[in-house]
């Protein structure tokens, strides 16, 4: 569950860093735009082994009211292998198709709710809070939202502001954060940290998308419920 939980981590990483750096700030806003988006994200690292190493995957993030959808964005050939009816070496067990289901985080009052969705058993599976890291839930319905806590940006360095896009900046001894911050469409564009050495960096890049006439949660008439527990061995 590493790849879900890669947003929270970076933007996470950024948080943690601007906590230090300044008093903190008023909370930010109930609601936000409802979006659709691709997060774009990629790694760089060369290790002390003299090894580079990268990645780069997608995921298609839908924002709608207080109810968030994030997926991993598939190639067909790895699409089908997760298929029900594929009987390979790919295929497993009820709490490993968990892994890369889809992830629904909903807000309600100062609850945040997290399901995920098994589409081939038509089943939508509730997650308790001590399993919601498992299924790539990073515990931050801010970070979950809006890719990055709006009140972590008064902490930081203003760059500037080019039409709806305010950059900032944080430096420690170690590495670099930036954000480009979409004032608008209040959600982070672009989120970057690099370490001062040349030696690791992260992104994570949003581009907006085409917001569905549908909201994925709200295709899923007819699907049962679920517990996270019955998945497991």
């Amino acid at each position: 569950m590493l790849w879900r939980r890669a947003a929270a981590l970076l933007a996470g990483a950024a948080l943690s860093a601007a906590a230090h750096a300044a008093p903190a700030a008023k909370s930010a806003p109930e609601l936000a735009p409802d979006l659709s988006l691709r997060l774009v994200h990629t790694s760089f690292s060369i290790g002390a082994d003299g090894v580079t190493r990268e990645s780069r995957y997608s995921d298609r993030m839908v924002r709608r009211g207080t109810v968030v959808w994030l997926e991993r964005e598939l190639p067909p050939a790895l699409a089908e292998h997760a298929a029900p009816q594929h009987s390979g070496p790919h295929a497993g067990h009820a709490h490993e198709e968990a892994n890369g289901a889809p992830l629904i985080v909903r807000r309600v009052g100062d609850e945040v709710q997290v399901q995920i969705v098994l589409r081939e058993r038509k089943r939508v599976i509730d997650v308790e809070p001590a399993h919601q890291g498992n299924v790539g839930y990073g515990g931050s319905w801010p970070t979950a939202y809006w890719l990055i806590d709006p009140g972590a940006l008064v902490r930081m360095e203003r760059l500037g502001r080019q039409g709806d896009v305010e950059r900032y900046r944080l430096r420690s001894a170690e590495r670099v954060v930036l954000v480009d911050w979409d004032v608008r469409g209040q959600y982070a564009r672009r989120i970057q940290q690099r370490d001062v050495h040349g030696l690791s960096r992260q992104e994570l890049v949003a581009e907006k998308l085409p917001l569905p006439a549908r909201a994925p949660w709200e295709a899923l008439d007819g699907y049962g419920r679920g517990d996270y527990s019955d998945l497991l061995d």
